[in-house]
Formats: structure tokens, C-alpha cells, sequence
């Protein structure tokens, strides 16, 4: 069952996505921002709750993504195009 929670003013319901789900975005976000510790221990989890290696590495995709098209738009910017 989903519970309310809040955190830094956002409120929602914690639960409400399957677990294995929450935990390769969890592990996708620590990726994005280069957190070691925490892309170990949310894969881990991942893992634990079922995630199969094409799962794992399409959340590895999704975290490449935004940090891709930041490096392209900055380059772009630096390069005046």
C-alpha cells in the first residue's frame, strides 16, 4: 500500500510504482549524477527484486541521455552553431 510523504515540498504517495521499477530509476538518477555508492546499491536492489540485464541496461540509457544532450548543447553553444 502506498503511503504520503514528503520531501523538499513535494508531496506524494510512496509505493505506488512496482518495486523493481523504483529501484532502477533510483539506480538510473545515481548514474546521471556520477553518485557510485548509490548506482551500486539501487542496481543491487534492482537485481534482488528481478531486473534483467536488458532492464538494467535500458535504464543505463535513459541515464546517458540527458547528460548526452547537455554535452551537445554546450558544445553547440562553444562552438557558436
Amino acid at each position: 500500500m502506498a503511503k504520503e510523504v514528503e520531501i523538499f515540498g513535494i508531496k506524494y504517495k510512496e509505493g505506488c510504482l512496482e518495486p523493481k521499477v523504483g529501484e532502477l530509476i533510483r539506480f538510473a538518477v545515481n548514474l546521471a549524477i556520477g553518485h557510485e555508492y548509490g548506482a551500486k546499491l539501487h542496481l543491487g536492489r534492482a537485481r534482488e527484486r528481478g531486473a534483467t540485464e536488458d532492464e538494467v541496461w535500458e535504464a543505463v540509457a535513459y541515464a546517458v541521455r540527458p547528460v548526452a544532450a547537455q554535452v551537445r548543447n554546450f558544445a553547440r553553444e562553444i562552438l557558436g552553431q
